[in-house]
């Protein structure tokens, strides 16, 4: 069985089905770790969930948007107004109209949502988390809202790395992280970073990179085309769709 891991594909089914192609995904013997956020910006948040759920080997870990989705439809945002809002201006609306607008979700892609795991240690100590964790203390106490939103630790990491020094994360062999975009230190950092034994994993797929997976053992990487192009009439999560970046002559690289 060989272990791959990707994450924050934001509703970017065509961009999902390039990378498991591209790396040779066999559904029924390979593992995937999704580490959070396959909802909200690409319009097919639905397509995406019936092929996580066609793999015989997943493990699903949750996002946060993957959080909000859930609430949204357990009627949890039902009353908060802003919360709603704050959701579907960051994606959400997209992931309503991929199942339609009034409608439920399925039940068993709730269900993926509801079971997802806070984070995830395999049995050679790899470490998965959607947004960080607190270093200082034991993993089981880091909260709700650091695993899934805090950008502290990998802000703290890239300092680290920033600077040309050590990073090594004690008790685990590797750490993989989504959530933040690698072009949020770096504009031309295009494959995942790695710093240490941190590996941050999200390429920008929702926005205007690539989706990348990773083979676990090997560190092999493939990327999808930069998920905008496969969608070039839909604006994703970015100002402008990829057909009116072409009008005003711009390069998907100048969003960034």
């Amino acid at each position: 069985m060989r272990r791959f891991v990707t994450s924050d594909s934001h509703g970017g089914y065509k961009a999902l089905v390039q990378c498991l192609e591209r790396c040779g995904f066999d559904k029924e013997q390979d593992q995937l770790f999704f580490v959070g956020d396959v909802v909200d910006g690409w319009p097919e948040t639905k397509e995406s969930i019936a092929l996580l759920l066609s793999l015989r080997h997943l493990v699903y870990l949750l996002g946060n948007h993957d959080q909000w989705t859930r609430d949204f439809y357990t009627g949890k945002l039902e009353g908060n107004s802003a919360e709603l809002e704050a959701w579907l201006s960051q994606g959400g609306a997209a992931t309503v109209q991929s199942y339609g607008i009034g409608r439920d979700m399925p039940a068993q892609h709730l269900e993926l949502l509801q079971k997802a795991q806070l984070y995830h240690v395999t049995d050679d100590r790899v470490l998965m988390v959607h947004a960080g964790f607190d270093p200082a203390g034991p993993l089981e106490e880091s909260s709700e809202e650091t695993l899934l939103w805090s950008r502290d630790f990998v802000s703290a990491c890239y300092e680290l790395h920033r600077q040309k020094q050590a990073i090594k994360v004690e008790h685990y062999k590797e750490v993989i992280i989504g959530h933040t975009p690698v072009f949020t230190f770096n504009r031309n950092q295009t494959l995942p970073l790695k710093m240490g034994n941190v590996t941050l994993l999200d390429t920008g797929a929702a926005f205007t990179g690539c989706l990348s997976i990773m083979d676990l053992d090997s560190g092999q990487v493939w990327q999808s085309d930069r998920v905008i192009t496969l969608y070039p009439d839909h604006k994703g999560r970015n100002p402008l769709s990829f057909r009116d970046m072409q009008g005003l002559g711009l390069d998907p690289a100048d969003l960034v």
